[in-house]
């Protein structure tokens, strides 16, 4: 049984999933604040492995591990394979992945229920999506 705003729609199966629209901005908006954090971290991470100077040693020849520790750092910010960037990038890809497939779902159900769908306008209206477009789609 699905249940859009409260009213129940379909057999009985024993089993109910709410699917209220409150929720789906909700989850769509905690999306895109994800997003969000994830390119400062991104970014944050790209700035300090491209910082010239870090003070542990690098520019001592006596001391060749500050040279190879920085190296090191500076891998793990922003190289390709087990870095920060990357880890994030693939993070980010994962809640692209969940936003995409949450925006299929409320399309199908604005397509099939128009009081669901009023409901889930005055909610994206009044939270404000930015890159959400408001209202059924075409």
């Amino acid at each position: 049984m699905v249940r859009q705003g409260g009213q129940s729609h379909g057999q009985n199966t024993g089993t109910a999933v709410a699917l209220n629209p409150v929720a789906f901005a909700a989850i769509d908006r905690a999306c895109g604040e994800f997003l969000d954090v994830i390119a400062r971290i991104r970014a944050a991470a790209g700035e300090i492995g491209g910082q010239a100077h870090w003070g542990l040693g690098e520019g001592d020849a006596r001391l060749i591990s500050g040279a190879t520790l920085v190296s090191r750092l500076r891998a793990k910010a922003s190289e390709p394979g087990n870095s920060v960037d990357a880890v994030m990038a693939a993070h980010a890809r994962v809640v692209d992945d969940i936003r995409h497939a949450l925006r299929i779902a409320r399309d199908q159900l604005v397509r099939a229920d128009a009081e669901w769908a009023d409901l889930l306008d005055s909610v994206e209206s009044a939270v404000g999506h930015p890159d959400l477009p408001i209202g059924r789609p075409r």
